[in-house]
C-alpha cells in the first residue's frame, strides 16, 4: 500500500525513465551513470529516485552505488519543463582501498 504523497516501489528502469534521466544529466561531466532501478513520487510534477552504478573518473577510476534525485515538472512551456538533477547522493563504494 502507497502511502499517499510517498514514492512507489523501486522497480527496473524503462525507456521513459531513461530519456528523462538522460535529459537531465547529459551536462555532468567526471563521472557516469547507469540507472537499474527508479522510485517515482508526484508532487507539481514527478521526482524521480534512480539507483545507479557511477564511476567516477579517477586513476583508477573509483566505482560506487549512487542516488540520483531528479525533478520533471508538469509544465507544458518547453524550457521550463526540462528534468534538472535535484541531489546525487553515494550510497556505497565498492571497489575503494
Amino acid at each position: 500500500m502507497l502511502c499517499p504523497g510517498g514514492f512507489t516501489p523501486y522497480r527496473d528502469v524503462d525507456c521513459r525513465d531513461l530519456a528523462i534521466f538522460y535529459e537531465a544529466t547529459r551536462d555532468l561531466r567526471g563521472t557516469t551513470y547507469k540507472p537499474y532501478l527508479v522510485a517515482t513520487q508526484e508532487a507539481r510534477g514527478v521526482n524521480f529516485r534512480f539507483i545507479c552504478n557511477s564511476t567516477i573518473m579517477t586513476r583508477p577510476p573509483q566505482n560506487a552505488i549512487t542516488m540520483v534525485c531528479i525533478f520533471k515538472p508538469f509544465c507544458k512551456e518547453h524550457d521550463k519543463a526540462r528534468a534538472v538533477v535535484t541531489s546525487i547522493c553515494k550510497m556505497g563504494c565498492y571497489n575503494c582501498n
